[in-house]
């Protein structure tokens, strides 16, 4: 169980012309948790570092449907001097109805390349409780190659 990073209530905007929740919009619920976990990440350090998604995997395994309540429960995978593994729950009553796990680079936008977290960043990162599960810390979500 992770910590709630993002609460929200389906809006009429996400449903599609098939009345249900567009998949789009699962992904762009986690990744307002994971700005929301970038931001704590930064803290009040003066900093131009932002982040960019390298990776991301999406499980759906129930439907939202308008109205519904949601929040997002984040576990910190992994993370080494410029990257950091994420595994957002998103769920209505308790139920997870999809998981988005996404690994994230820290970048400089002004070299436009990848940059070190800053030290405080660091120990922000070394401060969060592991996940329940004992993940792989090998900072790839990686699936079969074709």
């Amino acid at each position: 169980m992770g910590w709630v990073s993002w609460s929200g209530v389906v809006d009429q905007s996400w449903i599609d012309e098939l009345d249900h929740v567009n998949f789009l919009e699962y992904q762009r619920v986690a990744d307002h948790a994971s700005l929301a976990v970038w931001k704590q990440l930064k803290g009040t350090l003066d900093s131009k570092l932002e982040f960019v998604m390298l990776e991301t995997y999406v499980r759906y395994r129930q439907e939202l449907r308008l109205g519904m309540a949601v929040d997002v429960e984040t576990q910190l995978v992994a993370y080494d001097d410029k990257r950091f593994q994420l595994l957002h729950d998103i769920k209505c009553d308790d139920d997870t109805v999809c998981t988005v796990e996404t690994l994230n680079l820290c970048f400089d936008p002004i070299s436009r390349r990848a940059a070190k977290f800053a030290p405080e960043m660091i120990q922000a990162l070394g401060s969060i409780p592991p996940p329940a599960f004992a993940p792989e810390t090998k900072l790839t979500i990686a699936r079969k190659q074709r």
